[in-house]
């Protein structure tokens, strides 16, 4: 019930009409100038972050829009902007102040947007090969639950005031914007409504009760690290690493094997429903 009100309403789509028309607006800045909230001294979102977020919204679009468009330019493109991805996320470990120093007005897309990307483009390509498989293995929802994580972590550096959550120790422009992690989150929901083979839907029409369970999960990864580090962690000046990253990787973790345990004796019981 709950998934057609969503798909019917047509919110996905708008989602990711916003999105590129965000994104296309951002890069227009940059071409102009400096980018969009421009900041020397916190996360600013990139070029080519705007230019990945670009390519798989269009590709969404196109698909719905272009009766022409086909799987292979879907495919091509979700190639390009992951492999993309993939460069800028090598670039700052082996040679990090490569860009730094030929392109010094530009801002690089980070090592956690870089990561989000690439698992978003990931899912992409595997709905479009192949519907979301009805087993116990839950790839498509992990890889969309995965994809968020950078973008809490670098929210709760925002909450915080973490700048090793925040931004590379290189450049501080370097991270994942307040702007990126709102585009970040609408795709995420946007991809959530658009398929309606996620196992997550079953699990939440199963029974009212999932998704206090679900809501009151997914809360925890973010809320109770953020409360940690708020008034448990003795604070040192800068701040910087402490225990509520791994109060929060614990309930990324909970989260994840708790959903693949649910899909499992889901299966389980359809291959056996005399159980």
């Amino acid at each position: 019930m709950l998934y057609r009100l969503l798909r019917s309403s047509k919110i996905y789509l708008t989602l990711n009409e916003l999105i590129f028309a965000s994104a296309l607006i951002s890069l227009f800045w940059w071409l102009s100038g400096e980018g969009l909230f421009y900041s020397a001294d916190s996360p600013v979102m990139s070029p080519f972050t705007a230019l990945s977020l670009l390519g798989m919204t269009g590709v969404q679009l196109a698909a719905t829009r272009v009766p022409t468009w086909g799987k292979p330019m879907s495919l091509a493109i979700l190639g390009i902007v992951a492999c993309g991805n993939a460069s800028s996320l090598l670039m700052p470990w082996l040679v990090p102040s490569l860009v730094l120093q030929t392109m010094p007005g530009l801002v690089p897309t980070s090592i956690f947007t870089s990561l989000g990307l690439i698992l978003f483009c990931l899912y992409e390509v595997l709905i479009l090969v192949r519907p979301t498989p009805r087993s116990y293995f839950i790839l498509d929802d992990i890889l969309l639950h995965l994809a968020l994580f950078p973008g809490g972590l670098s929210m709760m550096g925002h909450l915080l005031g973490t700048p090793t959550y925040l931004s590379s120790s290189a450049d501080p422009r370097v991270g994942i914007s307040l702007l990126e992690m709102a585009f970040m989150g609408a795709f995420a929901v946007s991809a959530v409504i658009s398929n309606r083979d996620l196992f997550l839907w079953r699990f939440l029409a199963a029974h009212p009760s999932n998704k206090l369970v679900f809501g009151l999960l997914f809360a925890n990864q973010y809320v109770a690290p953020t409360l940690i580090g708020l008034f448990f962690v003795k604070v040192s000046s800068p701040r910087t690493i402490g225990p509520e990253l791994f109060v929060m990787l614990a309930g990324v973790l909970a989260m994840l094997l708790f959903l693949s345990t649910q899909a499992f004796l889901h299966q389980q019981r359809l291959n056996n429903p005399n159980q």
